[in-house]
């Protein structure tokens, strides 16, 4: 009965979430290679990853309300021609990321500062940060368009991209962290560099994908790059509570990164490691949630949503099917993942015990993303925005400042405060999905 719903979402689903999962992996491998120059060094880089994090909030919002806004006119309308939406996508992109990169390198040393970086390794998280942030100018675009391509239900050209883009970043990491062959052994500033040679792949990849004249979305068609007025009334409805959700969602991680940053270099080093093993679930659940909002947005421009129903039945249980898989492999599969990354004794110990959080997290984590995907795919972006300023910038540092400041339960404190917070999100998405589907 629901086979054509399931095939449907997984066809949707799985270059998303193979991309992501493919995309922590790569990082993991990153952070692996990075953790070779020590903890310190680890550091010195993870630090980077809030501010980079607030930094593209303003892209990743866009896209999302670019993925939304074509995925119901593309519903609406199969094979309409979005050539001249995707050009104005990619002048606002390139724009923005200009503007966002300037501030950023004039205020690289209070910016890593503010977000906690010790003065031991400040030296060296600025080696890393300077070639990093030039790449964020290329990742902005990039994340724009394929924006446009996931609406457009091309997911698998995104997952190329992408995965091009971060195979070309660990293939210079080994290169200039190590000085392979005629390059220079750089260490951390190699691995800034690095970030900078994969972003520029990934654009440039997506940037062939766009110009074919056939394409949909084609950049070579004649039509205005400038935006207009009608562009932006179709846009800025959406951008609003997608921006102001993931606002807050990196403020509430850059305070809550904040505190975790002052038990320590190592501490840090440790949390960084298993928040990555946690993000490769997490960027798998943000696929499938591309997924729902692809699939609820082209029914409703469609059908008016007479298939709303089904597609969430759909999506709940194949979250809670992947979480428990995801789980049970973080479980069984810990001690020697964590073994790989120099870690042995108290630190080994610690870890561990961080990654049984990392298992469980798994459930409300995949439930608030597939959710929310719905939501946004139904357009109550406004809805899922209040909720997150509630539970990410309110709740997660209050709670984490008690657990970890006050009550001293150091790391331990803080991955409560993340379980927490993402139960309370996978609690109000379930909630809204549920009463907006009925009105």
């Amino acid at each position: 009965m629901l086979m054509e719903e399931r095939k449907v979402f997984w066809r949707l689903a799985w270059p998303a979430a193979a991309e992501g999962l493919l995309l922590m992996i790569l990082s993991a491998v990153d952070l692996l290679m990075v953790s070779s120059l020590g903890t310190t060094a680890v550091a010195a880089v993870s630090i980077f990853s809030q501010p980079r994090m607030v930094i593209l909030c303003f892209s990743r919002a866009f896209a999302v309300a670019v993925t939304a806004y074509v995925a119901r006119r593309s519903g609406e309308s199969k094979g309409g021609c979005f050539s001249r939406f995707t050009k104005q996508t990619l002048t606002i992109a390139l724009l923005g990321g200009g503007i966002l990169l300037l501030c950023t390198i004039l205020l690289l040393e209070p910016i890593l500062l503010f977000a906690g970086a010790d003065r031991t390794y400040l030296n060296s998280a600025m080696a890393y940060a300077r070639p990093a942030f030039f790449g964020l100018f290329f990742t902005a675009p990039a994340i724009a368009l394929h924006g446009v391509l996931a609406g457009l239900g091309d997911t698998k050209s995104v997952l190329k991209a992408n995965v091009l883009g971060n195979v070309i970043n660990v293939l210079c990491n080994a290169v200039f962290i190590y000085g392979i062959g005629p390059a220079p052994r750089l260490g951390v500033f190699g691995a800034g560099l690095g970030t900078l040679f994969g972003a520029v792949a990934a654009l440039g990849y997506t940037l062939l994908i766009l110009l074919p004249q056939k394409h949909p979305a084609s950049l070579l068609k004649k039509s205005r790059w400038k935006p207009d007025r009608r562009y932006l009334s179709q846009i800025m409805p959406l951008y609003g509570g997608v921006f102001t959700e993931q606002a807050v969602e990196r403020f509430g991680m850059f305070a809550y990164t904040r505190i975790v940053a002052g038990l320590g270099a190592s501490s840090l080093g440790i949390h960084n490691i298993c928040m990555g093993m946690c993000d490769i679930y997490y960027s798998f659940s943000q696929g499938m949630g591309k997924a729902g909002l692809i699939q609820c947005g082209n029914d409703i421009g469609a059908t008016g949503g007479k298939k709303l129903k089904k597609i969430c039945h759909v999506v709940k249980w194949e979250s809670l099917l992947t979480a428990s898989i995801a789980c049970v492999l973080c479980i069984v599969l810990r001690v020697p993942v964590l073994s790989m990354y120099a870690l042995e004794g108290q630190e080994l110990l610690l870890a561990s015990g961080i990654m049984l959080f990392v298992a469980f997290v798994s459930f409300p984590e995949s439930f608030s993303l597939t959710h929310a995907g719905i939501l946004r795919g139904m357009g109550h972006t406004g809805y899922v925005a209040i909720y997150s300023l509630v539970s990410i910038a309110i709740l997660r540092p209050l709670i984490t400042y008690l657990l970890v400041v006050v009550l001293d339960m150091q790391l331990y404190g803080a991955w409560t405060a993340l379980l927490l917070d993402q139960s309370f999100r996978a609690l109000f998405a379930v909630i809204g999905v549920c009463h907006m589907r009925k009105k």
